[in-house]
């Protein structure tokens, strides 16, 4: 049986949810609020609810964790531009760096190995650099299971209860874009640009356009549509 503090984070996940009650596929959300168990299960779908709800304000959701056409699975939402679907995976990365914490390998050998190969580097910079390769692979996993190769797809990330920023999100953009094709845009949303802690962030203050992407030109005209060219950065 689930403690109280679990039931109301089950409440305020209702709560936020409700203007989502309209779109094709908000009973699998409600489903998915029924099992949050813990904090990270909390944020990781209060950041679905969040930026899905961007895009319903932009006129663009077609439906909430609709069955993805290469796998068995779900997405977290598809959207719809000039009749094309684009797939779109969110994640918080306070779940994000939990799980990859959780399955620390060898991290003190793998910190001495890429000293001596960098004599010039410190401690401090070896930890950070392997702990970047981490979260690149959990992307990199994460993005081929949901995010289907023939399809326009966009990587939302919510740092916004993280101590990650956009320079390091600039630098997983940059490793992840040329082996992700499908990832036309990298959406992030944090604090650095007026947001407040324990407050949504209206607007999506960063975007990585990934030039190695079969759909770039799809994704620069997606951004005109957004009025958000402005916050791009090119990748790739």
């Amino acid at each position: 049986m689930k403690d109280e503090r679990y039931l109301k984070f089950q409440a305020t996940l209702r709560e936020d949810s409700a203007e989502l009650a309209s779109v094709k596929g908000y009973d699998r959300l409600i489903s998915t609020i029924k099992d949050v168990a813990d904090w990270d299960g909390f944020q990781a779908i209060l950041a679905q609810i969040d930026i899905t709800l961007w895009f319903k304000e932009k006129g663009l959701v077609k439906e909430i964790e609709p069955k993805l056409p290469h796998r068995v699975g779900n997405a977290d939402v598809l959207l719809s531009f000039y009749q094309k679907d684009i797939y779109c995976e969110v994640n918080s990365f306070d779940s994000l760096l939990k799980r990859i914490e959780s399955r620390k390998e060898n991290e003190a050998e793998k910190v001495q190995n890429l000293l001596k190969k960098e004599p010039g580097m410190s401690q401090q910079d070896a930890e950070y650099q392997i702990l970047i390769d981490r979260i690149v692979r959990r992307l990199l996993l994460k993005t081929n299971r949901q995010l289907p190769m023939n399809y326009p797809g966009i990587l939302a990330l919510n740092t916004s209860t993280s101590m990650v920023f956009s320079f390091d999100v600039k630098r997983i953009a940059k490793k992840l874009s040329p082996n992700r094709p499908q990832v036309m845009l990298i959406m992030l949303w944090s604090l650095e640009r007026g947001g407040k802690i324990g407050q949504p962030v209206e607007e999506a203050p960063f975007w990585y356009l990934n030039r190695n992407s079969c759909f770039e030109g799809y994704g620069r005209e997606l951004l005109k549509y957004l009025k958000q060219e402005h916050k791009v950065t090119e990748c790739g």
